[in-house]
């Protein structure tokens, strides 16, 4: 090793007499290469640092623009859903406004039945209080309801002249209700009839509905306002086993029937 040194020595001494440059001069010009070279080696370093530091705060960016579009994704999908439950609601709020509407609207049915049910009682009560008929609401309907034995002798269909007295005041009554259709209803128990003129409860109970309404129309109902029916025994209201049910099911019954407004709407 101290050979080559003083080898490598001597080359240089060699070199700078060839080349007429003074020692001292040479010196210094190594001194500016190794200081240019460590400030380029410093240089090199703070510039690696700075790059590595603009990679992590590139990175640091790169991701953050990830989460950034991610949670604007999330937001618009945030956004639909808050959009279509609101919809939702709206629409139910409506579906609700609707039922309450009508719910209103047949509760003020209901009073104004309610009304009419009581007026009606007022109306009939010198004869209910002596037994000549009922008022009652059966099926959602109100109905006047005539025993048999006020109108009728046993199988027969004529109206006796106790029973024309009792449906003269019926039908001057409901005469006065405006634009009330009636339905007259005959009722049978189930003993079968025994007669040359009805072959069945079906005949009896139908021939006097017709009638009732007859009579009715002769008397201040206008006949389109009418109509009758015949159930013999097949719209019982007491029980035909005893004596007393089938008295009960021995009867005349008036409907009053439900106008356009009272009815449900198409759908409901």
């Amino acid at each position: 090793m101290r050979v080559q040194r003083m080898m490598m020595l001597l080359v240089s001494a060699s070199l700078l007499m060839a080349c007429g440059i003074p020692e001292d001069e040479h010196n210094s010009a190594l001194d500016k290469i190794k200081s240019l070279k460590a400030e380029m080696g410093q240089q090199k370093k703070t510039c690696d640092e700075t790059i590595a530091d603009l990679d992590k705060k590139n990175n640091r960016i790169t991701d953050e623009n990830s989460a950034m579009k991610a949670k604007l994704v999330s937001l618009g999908q945030d956004l639909t859903k808050v959009k279509t439950q609101a919809g939702a609601y709206m629409q139910d709020i409506s579906e609700k406004e609707k039922q309450i509407a009508d719910l209103m609207k047949a509760q003020e049915a209901a009073r104004k039945r309610a009304a009419m049910f009581r007026s009606l009682i007022d109306k009939f009560k010198s004869m209910i209080d002596s037994g000549k008929l009922n008022v009652e609401i059966r099926k959602g309907r109100m109905i006047v309801k005539m025993s048999d034995k006020i109108l009728f002798d046993p199988g027969k269909d004529q109206i006796k002249k106790e029973g024309q007295q009792a449906m003269m005041e019926v039908t001057k009554i409901l005469a006065s209700l405006p634009d009330r259709v009636y339905q007259v209803a005959g009722h049978t128990d189930n003993i079968p009839i025994r007669s040359r003129r009805f072959k069945s409860n079906w005949e009896l109970s139908t021939a006097r509905a017709v009638n009732v309404v007859k009579f009715m129309a002769e008397n201040g109902i206008d006949a389109k306002r009418l109509s009758a029916a015949g159930y013999s025994e097949y719209d019982p209201v007491g029980d035909n086993s005893t004596d007393e049910g089938r008295m009960l099911n021995r009867r005349i019954e008036i409907t009053l029937m439900p106008s356009i407004e009272e009815l449900p709407k198409f759908g409901e």
